[in-house]
């Protein structure tokens, strides 16, 4: 009896081993993936893995101030953008579980001069499905705190895009008005209402909204794109109350987590009501959430772009896997890299970002500027700026003379350029699938 006893403990102590030996490998491998994408400056911020209550990573990549030298950290502070919209939808959720409201309410009931407000329900604003024109404030139109009539006044001038329930498009105007009504329904301003019902549960203490005014050394510089020198400038803020329930949150990586954490234990809403949030009607978006399908699971994300900052929230429920991404570089693509890390979460094979193997010189680069037709009428045109080739926005990457990766963040394709008896570039090719496409220069 002993013995067998002994041999249990020891195949469970190698059991345990095995798995806490494969968390540190998936940990190791994202790591590696994230130091690429920070070298290719294709990430800059600070990222949260966790699977099933274990953190694989939690850091900073890069700089949250370019000009002053400071790194992004786990607890470095970031606007989050449309990620707010997640929480907006769950407030809705939770007044209706409390039964302060119900999502098939009509607008008219607080807004019965409003266009279509008979028709138009709290659940087609919840899923984008209104119809609403996506008409959003700058701060100096209006502000969100003491400018509601202004906002609707706006709204209502604008034509809807579809009669509401037949189609769907983001709205963050649909957005901002639930804000307004889910201020009337509870009693709170918005804003306290999510302190109220999410932040202060969840201890969520490094959340709030009034980015401009926030004095933390935490607190990252936002940029337009990759800083090349420390002088250059930061983008401007845009006020909360803007964006308001559409966009104002910012938080770090560890709060959001606490999000994730609140969800998965039903402490902010019952599993129930979050299967509704996570099952589209029209499309792949649900009360909140984009919702989509990796490896037989489901896929609940969004993602936030605000001047200056870039954000991604990506949840599989069933797995309890958690993927936080903030970043202080507004043009960086962060969906594809949350499909990369997934990959190595489930063991499947992905690719390292592209880099040059190569260094060409300006005039070498130079030659390959011009128009290149893709089809009739359609064009991709390749620059070079700061010693990068660029094709419509995308850098190309030199792996020798006439030879190019481009790489979106999802998949990679190889570029051959092609040249006469003389030299001089006639186009280039590449491959999607079987077929091969070739780009004449004009």
């Amino acid at each position: 009896m002993k013995f067998q006893k002994f041999s249990c403990v020891l195949f469970l102590g190698l059991f345990v081993g095995m798995i806490c030996c494969q968390a540190q490998n998936k940990a190791f491998e994202i790591d590696a993936l994230m130091l690429a994408l920070k070298k290719a400056k294709k990430f800059n911020g600070s990222i949260l893995v966790a699977q099933k209550g274990n953190l694989l990573l939690h850091k900073g990549y890069g700089n949250r101030n370019f000009r002053d030298g400071l790194e992004c950290d786990s607890s470095s502070i970031y606007q989050i953008a449309s990620v707010t919209k997640p929480f907006t939808a769950l407030l809705a959720l939770k007044l209706a579980e409390q039964k302060k409201l119900s999502l098939e309410d009509k607008i008219e009931k607080y807004y019965d001069d409003f266009p279509k407000a008979s028709t138009v329900t709290i659940s087609h604003l919840l899923n984008h499905t209104s119809g609403i024109s996506d008409h959003q404030p700058d701060s100096s139109e209006a502000r969100y705190d003491s400018e509601e009539k202004t906002f609707i006044e706006l709204l209502k001038k604008r034509p809807f895009d579809f009669d509401p329930g037949t189609s769907w498009k983001y709205s963050n105007s649909g957005y901002i008005l639930l804000g307004y009504i889910i201020e009337k329904v509870s009693g709170l301003t918005y804003y306290d209402a999510i302190i109220q019902y999410v932040f202060k549960p969840l201890k969520m203490n490094q959340s709030g909204f009034d980015f401009t005014a926030l004095k933390d050394k935490r607190k990252a510089v936002g940029y337009w794109t990759f800083p090349d020198h420390k002088t250059d400038e930061p983008a401007k803020l845009i006020h909360y109350s803007a964006p308001a329930a559409a966009g104002a949150i910012y938080s770090t990586t560890g709060d959001l987590y606490k999000f994730h954490v609140g969800l998965q234990s039903e402490k902010l809403v019952r599993a129930s009501v979050l299967e509704n949030a996570y099952t589209p009607v029209i499309g792949n978006y649900g009360y909140g959430w984009f919702v989509d399908y990796f490896n037989g699971r489901r896929l609940v994300h969004h993602s936030g772009d605000i001047w200056g900052f870039k954000s991604e929230f990506a949840r599989v429920p069933e797995d309890d896997i958690c993927i936080v991404m903030l970043s202080n570089i507004e043009d960086e693509e962060l969906h594809g890299i949350t499909i990369k890390i997934l990959n190595i979460l489930y063991g499947l094979p992905y690719q390292m970002p592209a880099e040059n193997k190569v260094a060409l010189t300006q005039e070498e680069l130079k030659e390959y500027e011009g128009k290149y037709e893709l089809r009739p009428n359609e064009f991709i045109a390749l620059t070079v700026k700061n010693d990068i080739l660029q094709g419509n926005g995308q850098v190309l990457y030199a792996q020798k003379k006439d030879l190019f990766m481009l790489d979106n963040g999802r998949e990679q394709r190889e570029l051959t350029f092609e040249r006469n008896s003389a030299g001089k570039i006639l186009g280039f090719k590449f491959r999607n699938g079987e077929i091969e496409t070739f780009c004449k220069k004009n």
